[in-house]
């Protein structure tokens, strides 16, 4: 008897712990729809926005990703499978990504405009946004550099700030480093995929979560 029920237990618990781990993977599905703000948007801005958001979430490296377009709503819905924290999401998604770099003149970044980036450890081993601008834009850059020595330069996105750093020397060869006290490596990824995707040309608000 004390053999018969110990096999039924084992049935039992084999049974019980597919169906728990199923119902995990569930759980860290999420689907967000976003809405271009104004409606109505034009399906090809629609279409590139669709594409851009899906370069983002590949250089996070997320798996299990979907995006459905819908026309006729001007909406994205967007399904993650991969584990990552509904607020970080939802930050890569709603981020336009228009970068400058604000002195006394303003210098617009592009996605043309950069040959490289990504994230690493300066000297004092902090966690470190590495940038590189194309050959186009190195003398702009080291313009800018000369004129403001001993002054900060803002780094920009979407116009918030992300980083204001003092300069002391003129910077050749278009090279930037931005390294920031509150730099988590979670925000330095997501900027990362968002400078490395380029800006979207769509406003977009979230109009549902799931």
């Amino acid at each position: 008897m004390k053999t018969l029920k110990y096999l039924l237990l084992g049935i039992i618990l084999i049974t019980i712990i597919p169906v728990c781990s199923s119902q995990t993977q569930v759980k860290n599905k999420q689907v967000i729809t976003l809405q271009s703000v104004p409606g109505n948007a034009p399906i090809k801005l629609l279409s590139e926005s669709k594409e851009i958001l899906s370069r983002r979430l590949e250089f996070m490296s997320l798996r299990d990703v979907q995006i459905i377009q819908n026309n006729s709503k001007s909406e994205l819905v967007i399904t993650v499978g991969d584990t990552i924290s509904n607020v970080t999401l939802s930050e890569i998604l709603l981020i336009q990504g228009r970068f400058s770099i604000k002195a006394d003149s303003v210098l617009v970044v592009n996605k043309n405009d950069i040959q490289e980036v990504h994230s690493g450890f300066d000297n004092t081993k902090h966690l470190t946004l590495f940038i590189t601008l194309k050959e186009t834009k190195w003398k702009a850059w080291e313009n800018m550099t000369a004129r403001n020595m001993n002054k900060s330069v803002v780094f920009v996105m979407d116009d918030k700030v992300y980083s204001a750093p003092r300069i002391m020397d003129k910077i050749s060869h278009g090279k930037i480093s931005l390294t920031g006290s509150g730099f988590s490596e979670t925000e330095v990824r997501k900027l990362v995929a968002i400078i490395s995707s380029g800006p979207v040309p769509l406003k977009f608000t979230i109009v549902s979560k799931k």
